[in-house]
C-alpha cells in the first residue's frame, strides 16, 4: 500500500470568501441559538416586569379570595402572557415553580407585587 502526500488545498479567491461566509453565518447561528436558551427571568430589567407584575398581582387577589388551584392558575397565565413566545411560558412556569414559595411570603409580610418583582430583578 502507497502513500501519497496531500497535495496543498487550491482555493481560489471565490471560494474562500465562500467558505469563510458561510464560517461566520455558522457562528452566528451558534450564538443567535446560546442567547435563545438564555434565561430571560434571570436578567435584570427583562421584557417581564409586566408579566411578573399581573401574575404576582392574580396570585395576591386569589389568596385574598381563598381560590384553590393557585399554582396551576399561575402557570395557565404563564401560557396566556408568554405562550406565543417560543420557550418563554416555560421559563415563566419554572420561575414560578422555584419562587413560587418566597412570592407567597412577601405577600404575606404585605409585599406589593411591584415591589416583589423589583427584588427579584425583573423590574
Amino acid at each position: 500500500r502507497s502513500t501519497t502526500p496531500l497535495e496543498p488545498l487550491n482555493f481560489t479567491d471565490s471560494t474562500m470568501l465562500r467558505s469563510i461566509l458561510i464560517a461566520t453565518l455558522c457562528l452566528a447561528a451558534v450564538f443567535a441559538v446560546e442567547a435563545e436558551k438564555k434565561n430571560i427571568f434571570e436578567s435584570p430589567r427583562g421584557a417581564f416586569c409586566s408579566p411578573c407584575e399581573r401574575i404576582v398581582t392574580d396570585i395576591e387577589t386569589a389568596v385574598e379570595k381563598g381560590e384553590p388551584g393557585l399554582l396551576q392558575h399561575c402557570e395557565n397565565l404563564c401560557d396566556e402572557l408568554l405562550g406565543h413566545i417560543g420557550s418563554l411560558a416555560q421559563q415563566c412556569k419554572d420561575w414560578i415553580d422555584k419562587d413560587f414559595n418566597e412570592i407567597m411570603e412577601k405577600l404575606n409580610n404585605d409585599w406589593t407585587p411591584e415591589a416583589i418583582c423589583h427584588d427579584m430583578h425583573l423590574c
